[in-house]
């Protein structure tokens, strides 16, 4: 069974889980990412660059906490 995680906000507790993060992240940095590949897909690029954001913006003031 896949593990599953959530992000917990230290001063807010406010909870976002890990298959919403992407969108959070996006929405809150008001980032609109259009597909660059060849059929409307992300391009490799783009799904690491979103991955290094999301990563990015959750190492501040947000715990990772497996869900049980």
């Amino acid at each position: 069974m896949e593990k599953k995680y959530q992000y917990r906000e230290m001063i807010t507790n406010k909870i976002v889980e890990d298959y919403m993060a992407e969108d959070y992240v996006l929405n809150e940095l008001g980032m609109i990412i259009e597909p660059k590949g060849k059929n409307g897909e992300m391009t490799l690029e783009q799904i690491e660059n979103i991955k290094e954001t999301v990563e990015w913006f959750f190492s501040g003031n947000w715990i990772k906490e497996e869900v049980k």
